[in-house]
């Protein structure tokens, strides 16, 4: 009788441990989530394009501002490119 017990208590605390885990899983991802969504929107407000050139312009020196990194990405390019670039963005 008091060997059933403890196979039931056990049993019990394996899915209960389970439980906690997929919940502590749930909970991270949907913090990823909002912090992805976050960044996002913030990137978008600034006026970046998109995450990766904003990543670029943070490399280049220019966290915050994406006309002076767009200004410095085109004075540094051949002028047949400069004009296809300027075309780009202007759209």
């Amino acid at each position: 009788m008091e060997g059933d017990f403890v196979t039931v208590a056990r049993i019990f605390g394996r899915i209960l441990f389970t439980l906690a885990l997929f919940a502590a899983a749930g909970f991270v991802f949907l913090v990823l989530v909002g912090l992805g969504d976050r960044y996002e929107k913030e990137t978008k407000a600034l006026g970046f394009t998109g995450p990766y050139e904003r990543y670029l312009a943070w490399q280049a020196g220019f966290p915050n501002d994406p006309k002076a990194y767009r200004a410095a990405k085109v004075d540094g390019m051949p002028q047949r490119m400069r004009t296809q670039e300027m075309t780009a963005f202007e759209e």
